[in-house]
């Protein structure tokens, strides 16, 4: 028998890898494309965004209650910052709202 000759018995085991490979192949498509692992996948994607989500949240309004208060207390000169700029706006929409109305009336 020539050295590059194989035995039946090498033969049998060469096919049994074979064919365990592609059974294990096989079986990894059919969890990859199966309904329920998609699914499953698909919700665990969720509960991650959901969770990024919430944490990025939190770690907002962190930040802007560290802008008005500090272990000090209330940072007053921010909070009258704010509370000025709130009542520039509401000035400024009474404003307008004023001027429009005198344009409408005006125009009648």
């Amino acid at each position: 028998m020539a050295s590059n000759q194989r035995t039946p018995e090498q033969i049998r085991a060469d096919i049994a890898a074979s064919r365990h490979a592609m059974t294990v192949g096989i079986e990894g498509l059919i969890s990859e494309v199966h309904p329920i692992a998609i699914k499953n996948r698909a919700e665990e994607e969720v509960k991650k965004t959901v969770k990024d989500t919430k944490q990025m949240i939190f770690d907002t309004v962190s930040d802007v209650r560290g802008y008005f208060v500090d272990e000090g207390g209330p940072r007053w000169n921010n909070i009258g910052t704010v509370a000025l700029i709130a009542a520039g706006v509401a000035a400024s929409v009474g404003a307008v709202s004023g001027v429009a109305a005198l344009v409408r009336k005006a125009g009648k």
